[in-house]
């Protein structure tokens, strides 16, 4: 099975699904979003997609309501093809963020939380959220967390979620697009943790997803970041990077199904 780990919603949802199976892709976490950069049919359209997606970035934008609809109405059409992750929003205080997990996560059955996003040097501002799923944690297994991993989060924001992940040893993290720009330090942290886990999509040297699977082949996940990369491109990148079978089989979708707890 080929499990992405990555992918954000795409309006039509029919065409989401076509693409998926064109690229091979059997089962995909969606996440939502506010800006829909598909819709883009220009640079001046591109742009002012690109600006909403700056806004939420930075956490300036929220805008839950239209993105949950639109996950919901993809879990609908999509069925089993499709396993969602809630957004809760980073910097609530505690409380705050123990509701929004309750709301947007826990209570519509969601196997995860993410895509977490924050500005620059402020991954700090994660902490309530790590606490309130290893609160919520059921039967000791705690829902894994997906982390905005490229700009504009930086080499310090990493590290900083590198620390949350050893303090809360029960929270799988995963770290977005294999960390961006800092993808070699994001690798060896992930070895150093048991915990922090690789999401592969969107690598801009094709040598990262080839390293990474070869240190930590048990906690590297296929991703295509759709649609801001192209899943059938990024499915042959990763696949052609790891040339050992036993270990191509668990990055493209073993470890995922593992760590959600999917069997068949």
């Amino acid at each position: 099975m080929i499990f992405d780990c990555h992918q954000h919603v795409v309006l039509p949802t029919s065409a989401q699904i076509a693409a998926m199976d064109e690229a091979g892709i059997d089962r995909a976490v969606l996440l939502s979003t506010l800006p829909h950069i598909e819709r883009a049919t220009d640079i001046a359209s591109l742009k002012r997609e690109m600006s909403v997606l700056h806004r939420v970035l930075q956490g300036e934008a929220d805008g839950r309501e239209q993105p949950g609809r639109e996950v919901r109405e993809a879990l609908a059409e999509g069925g089993e093809r499709f396993v969602a992750f809630g957004k809760v929003q980073v910097g609530l205080p505690y409380e705050e963020t123990v509701k929004a997990l309750q709301q947007e996560v826990v209570e519509p059955g969601y196997a995860g939380v993410g895509e977490l996003t924050f500005g620059a040097d402020e991954a700090d501002r994660l902490e309530p959220v790590f606490r309130a799923v290893h609160e919520a944690a059921v039967g000791g297994r705690a829902l894994p967390l997906l982390v905005h991993g490229f700009v504009p989060q930086t080499a310090g924001d990493i590290r900083t979620t590198a620390a949350l992940a050893r303090s809360f040893p029960a929270v799988p993290v995963i770290i977005g697009v294999l960390g961006g720009l800092n993808w070699l330090e994001t690798i060896e942290l992930v070895k150093e943790i048991p915990n922090l886990y690789l999401d592969l999509g969107s690598s801009f040297v094709s040598l990262a997803p080839r390293l990474a699977a070869a240190e930590v082949p048990e906690r590297c996940l296929f991703g295509s970041n759709t649609p801001f990369a192209d899943m059938y491109s990024n499915r042959i990148l990763v696949e052609r990077m790891i040339p050992d079978a036993a270990a191509r089989a668990r990055v493209m979708g073993e470890n995922l199904a593992e760590l959600l707890g999917i069997t068949g």
